[in-house]
């Protein structure tokens, strides 16, 4: 059963059917973490200011624009909130035009998405995914997803609707900012008649299942050959470390009083205290 992403509606015309998104691609990568190698802890990302030269708490952090001179503006998580918020609670796939998928440059594709019908919008779903298929079109829509507003196409795939998000145009790069592109032709014709040839030649129907990620399936036989060996670590007092957080965080959640001062707090009273002094 597949994760729901998300949940809205499709809008066109004055039909609404209700949907649920669920994302069609799943990351087969071996994911490698960053380890010391002295002692093959996990190594983690800390928010450090230059400036203060200190570790920066996450209530101190704010959201900023870099302008082109370098300044910045600096937004109140607030402030975003209240631009968000009317595109946010549209939670409405809204049909726009329908085109020919041929009409669409594969550079404006980005995310996949299955999209399933609700309980009481399968005939409305089908109905959509019907026509569809009869017209041989797609459907543009526009769609607030995951905090950004976005264009998104919805097509009829093996029986189901899919959704797939899209950049919009002034995200694309220029083809003219292309480096040591000619405008003159450098080739000659027995050249690209045998590049033709040869294209011939290999030509064949989509088949995706005979591609395969050869280099995954490497690192993978290697990592296994490794734990089959027994050449595996485990860091020390790690998981002790972990129960002791988790059971510092359910006492702060029962009783806040009970939170210890970070470095940084710390740092603070101390320097109150001097003062006071």
């Amino acid at each position: 059963m597949l994760h729901t992403a998300w949940k809205g509606k499709i809008s066109f015309g004055l039909i609404d059917i209700p949907i649920k998104l669920h994302g069609a691609i799943e990351e087969k990568d071996v994911k490698l973490r960053t380890l010391h190698s002295v002692c093959h802890t996990p190594i983690h990302q800390e928010k450090h200011c230059q400036t203060c030269g200190r570790e920066v708490e996450f209530d101190e952090l704010v959201k900023g624009y870099e302008t082109a001179t370098g300044q910045f503006v600096v937004l109140s998580q607030q402030e975003i909130d209240r631009v968000k918020e009317p595109f946010a609670a549209n939670k409405a796939v809204e049909l726009l035009h329908f085109v020919s998928l041929d009409d669409i440059d594969p550079l404006f594709f980005d995310k996949p998405y299955y999209i399933s019908p609700g309980e009481t919008s399968l005939k409305a779903y089908y109905t959509l995914l019907n026509a569809l298929e009869i017209t041989n079109k797609v459907g543009i829509a526009n769609v607030f997803l995951y905090s950004k507003q976005q264009i998104a196409m919805i097509r009829s795939v093996g029986g189901s609707l899919v959704l797939h998000t899209m950049h919009f145009e002034e995200e694309l790069r220029s083809v003219t900012d292309v480096p040591n592109l000619s405008s003159t032709s450098s080739t000659n014709e027995s050249d690209t008649q045998m590049t033709v040839e040869l294209i011939d030649k290999l030509s064949t129907s989509f088949n995706p299942s005979i591609y395969k990620n050869n280099y995954r399936d490497a690192l993978q036989s290697v990592i296994q050959q490794k734990i089959n060996q027994g050449e595996v670590t485990k860091v020390s007092g790690s998981e002790e470390r972990d129960i002791r957080h988790l059971m510092e965080m359910l006492k702060v959640s029962i009783d806040p009083s009970t939170l210890q001062p970070t470095k940084s707090t710390a740092k603070k009273k101390t320097s109150s205290l001097k003062k006071k002094a």
